[in-house]
């Protein structure tokens, strides 16, 4: 289903891994401006890719000694049928995870439980994944506000959960949305307005850039081969190079630019 979080390729960053929850956290912003959370200092940002490109996309500890370590917002999405995050449908949410997540024998489903996010009731699942020797936890917390799918991802070592465990916590606790990524959220109508009209406004390209990324993100969570890896940054990195030409001004042929790279992404 379309709200499933992806699993993307993100880059290792080399951290000092000494810092105290008692400090000031730092803050994480979208690039789009669409939502910030709060996180340790010592994390650095995150990127798309493995080389450093595309939008910082969370943040990270990730290191030889720590292993993978990161916390990754996503959304808005469309929900499908799940309506809302509640204990009545936490089996149904928990299900389709697990369906997209334990694609693989070393991947299990561990445990649930209710929490809150964005002001809503939330569904948090832990997964287990056993890799060279290490067990790592994904976790993921997932909502439903204002009729849209959020949810966090947050990847640490099983034998490092008490070290990394609460920065997921903290992004948890603190992640809100801005009043211009409700703009954009709310955005559809328009975009769909202007595209029968035959014009390409800023909104319908910035939409149709972040579904490049989203469906890199998909195809990513599906089979992160070099060979997909490679043919998704070829699509992003298109897209963002219209994006940039474009600027404020966007032509008809930008927007169909982009939907022919979407094209590829199918």
């Amino acid at each position: 289903m379309s709200f499933v979080v992806r699993i993307a390729l993100l880059a290792l960053v080399l951290v000092t891994p000494t810092w105290s929850f008692a400090q000031s956290p730092e803050t994480f912003e979208a690039a789009d401006g669409s939502y910030r959370f709060h996180y340790p200092q010592g994390f650095a940002l995150d990127s798309m890719f493995a080389d450093g490109t595309g939008d910082a996309t969370g943040v990270t500890a990730s290191s030889m000694d720590n292993g993978d370590v990161r916390v990754t917002f996503l959304g808005p999405r469309d929900p499908g049928d799940i309506a809302d995050a509640t204990e009545a449908n936490r089996q149904a949410i928990v299900d389709e995870f697990t369906k997209a997540i334990a694609v693989l024998p070393s991947i299990k489903f561990r445990s649930s439980a209710m929490t809150t996010m964005l002001g809503q009731p939330a569904v948090d699942m832990v997964f287990t994944n056993k890799r060279f020797g290490n067990v790592a936890i994904n976790r993921y917390v997932f909502t439903v506000h204002d009729g849209k799918a959020y949810n966090f991802e947050c990847i640490y070592r099983e034998d490092k959960a008490e070290q990394f465990a609460p920065a997921c916590d903290l992004a948890i606790s603190t992640v809100s949305l801005l009043a211009t990524g409700a703009a954009s959220a709310t955005g559809a109508e328009e975009q769909d307005t202007a595209s029968e009209a035959g014009a390409c406004t800023e909104l319908a390209l910035n939409r149709r850039t972040g579904a490049v990324v989203e469906r890199s993100s998909n195809l990513l969570m599906k089979d992160p081969s070099p060979t997909r890896i490679a043919r998704v940054k070829t699509a992003h990195d298109a897209a963002m190079a219209i994006d940039a030409r474009a600027g404020s001004t966007p032509s008809e042929q930008d927007c169909r630019d982009v939907d022919a790279i979407l094209e590829t992404l199918k």
